[in-house]
This record gives C-alpha cells, sequence and structure tokens, in this order.
C-alpha cells in the first residue's frame, strides 16, 4: 500500500512539474508575441520572411502573416526608415494576393506618411493600375495617373501613367488596331 501511495504522490509530483513546465513555456511564448521591442519586431518580420521564401507560391494565410509583421513595426515604428519599405512589401503583398481596397489603403498610408519615399510615385501608379485592371473605376485610374504625370513628370512611370491613360476604357481589339496602325505609321516613315 505504501508503494502505491508513493507511486500516486511521484505521478501527481511529476504531473505538477509538467504542468508548470508547460505554462512556463506558455507564458514564455506570449512574452515572446507580445514584445513590442525593435529587435523582436525586426526577428519576426525575418522569420515571416524567410518562410515566404521556402513557399512555392503565395497562399493567403502566410502573406496575412507578413502583412501582419510589416504593419506591427510600422505601427509601432512610425519614424523608423525601414517603415515605410515594410509597408510596401504589405501593400505590393496584399495587392498580390486580391485583397485590393487594403493594397489601396496600404499605398495611400505610405503617400502620407512618407511624401520623400523614394516608391511614392510607384504607389500612386500602382494605385491606378488596380482601379483600371481589378476594380474597373476609370475615373480613380485616371486621377492616380495623372496624378503621376503631374506629380512626377520625370520619373519612368509618368510615360507609362499616360499611355495607361490612352488606354482607359479601351477594348483589347481597339487598343491592337490603335497599336497595329501606329505601326503601320512608323513602318511608313522609316521606308521613306
Amino acid at each position: 500500500m505504501k508503494k502505491y501511495t508513493r507511486f500516486i504522490a511521484y505521478c501527481s509530483i511529476a504531473s505538477s512539474l509538467v504542468s508548470c513546465s508547460s505554462n512556463q513555456q506558455k507564458n514564455a511564448a506570449t512574452a515572446a508575441a507580445q514584445d513590442t521591442s525593435r529587435e523582436a519586431l525586426i526577428a519576426n518580420v525575418k522569420a515571416v520572411e524567410a518562410k515566404l521564401q521556402t513557399l512555392p507560391t503565395l497562399d493567403a494565410n502566410n502573406a496575412n502573416l507578413a502583412v501582419t509583421a510589416y504593419s506591427k513595426f510600422a505601427g509601432r515604428f512610425p519614424n523608423d526608415t525601414i517603415s515605410p519599405k515594410f509597408l510596401f512589401k504589405a501593400a505590393n503583398i496584399t495587392m498580390t494576393i486580391g485583397q485590393y481596397d487594403k493594397a489601396i489603403s496600404l499605398y495611400n498610408s505610405i503617400v502620407a506618411q512618407y511624401p520623400g519615399f523614394k516608391y511614392v510615385p510607384d504607389c500612386i501608379f500602382v494605385e491606378g493600375f488596380i482601379y483600371d485592371t481589378y476594380m474597373k473605376d476609370t475615373a480613380k485610374a485616371h486621377a492616380k495617373y495623372q496624378e503621376v504625370v503631374t506629380k512626377y513628370p520625370d520619373n519612368n512611370l509618368a510615360g507609362q501613367a499616360k499611355a495607361a491613360i490612352s488606354a482607359l476604357g479601351k477594348s483589347d481589339e481597339e487598343l491592337i488596331k490603335e497599336f497595329q496602325e501606329k505601326n503601320k505609321k512608323g513602318n511608313k516613315k522609316t521606308q521613306s
């Protein structure tokens, strides 16, 4: 009987130790997840980026993890020079997975918060592209493309924005026909 009682006592102690150890591990994991230090947030971004590089295709779950990691860093450290880069990556990912409203919101945030960021013209142009290609809103697309042309006339995207404006609302057949006509005129000039 004493052996049985000791066995039960040992089991109880072992169970308590395992339970405490498990609770300590859970608490440590929770603390790590709640760590909002710059180093911890960058480590989280790096871990998510490493995971993305191993994937053959981008899935919504991993994409959203990356967007969350980038956004969390930028939200916690808005004045850090990495923040606009992280938001730009987040916007590109949301566009890639078809979250167009969220992508536009992120691009707008970059333009508003970081007007000196080197990819601001890209943000505006891609907004126009999203409105044009995916949301079929030619008025908003035109406004965004025109913004690129007006604010950044020397940027290489200005020419592309002009071409996009001229193509707004036209069918593929109309665009092909215009292209063929321009080629004919170009060929006649070179033959003269």
